[in-house]
């Protein structure tokens, strides 16, 4: 081997080891996890039902009333607001208020307002809660896409597809900014525990053991 042939060789080595060394790490950008490369954001929206003036509840105005109820047990986040013109008759927001209450809205959830009407104007009451809405960022993102990578990067579409699909399932998107508050334990269930530990009885339930037979076949 000649003397050129072997400079060559060790040339092509060290630039080998200096591109090594310039490519052995990540930058932050290929650093970022999951989350906060497909980022979903939670944003508060108010949801308003307005009802006109009218002497008694109508039956399409009480599915109304029971629909918006509904939605607010479910989704709605602090009170339920009523507001009713300033001055006008107050048995139309009594009304709602006792329909409210008879499709499971407490009465201390339902909070009161009011508003300044002009002459000739409408003199509508409005209901509004406020509840959360998920978006999730958007996927098809194919810029970047490469047939192989030894760093063994992800391609930018990767994990967007199960973002989106946690957005679009979450019951209450609130949960992803906090978590929901504890309600009280079933005490009934806690007392008949304790009473079958102390009689030395079996405290599991049944399907525990159906459950360890399933998985022993």
């Amino acid at each position: 081997m000649t003397r050129t042939v072997k400079m060559l060789l060790m040339s092509a080595a060290a630039a080998l080891s200096a591109a090594g060394c310039a490519t052995k790490y990540n930058g932050a950008e290929q650093a970022m996890s999951i989350e906060e490369e497909h980022p979903i954001s939670v944003d508060s929206q108010t949801v308003t039902m307005t009802m006109a003036p009218s002497a008694a509840l109508s039956s399409l105005d009480r599915a109304r009333l029971r629909a918006f109820a509904d939605s607010y047990m479910r989704n709605g986040h602090g009170a339920l607001t009523l507001t009713s013109p300033g001055g006008a008759d107050a048995g139309q927001a009594a009304e709602i208020r006792a329909a409210l209450s008879e499709y499971g809205v407490p009465e201390d959830s339902v909070a009161a307002a009011s508003y300044r009407t002009g002459e000739g104007s409408a003199s509508d009451v409005i209901l509004s809660y406020t509840h959360y809405v998920a978006t999730p960022s958007a996927c098809g993102v194919w810029e970047g896409q490469r047939s192989r990578d030894f760093r063994n990067l992800r391609s930018p579409n990767f994990g967007c597809s199960s973002r989106n699909n946690l957005a679009a399932m979450i019951g209450d998107p609130r949960d992803l900014v906090e978590p929901a508050a504890m309600t009280d334990p079933d005490s009934a269930i806690r007392i008949r525990g304790v009473k079958l530990f102390r009689e030395g009885s079996v405290t599991a339930s049944e399907t525990d053991g159906e459950l360890d037979q399933n998985v022993s076949n």
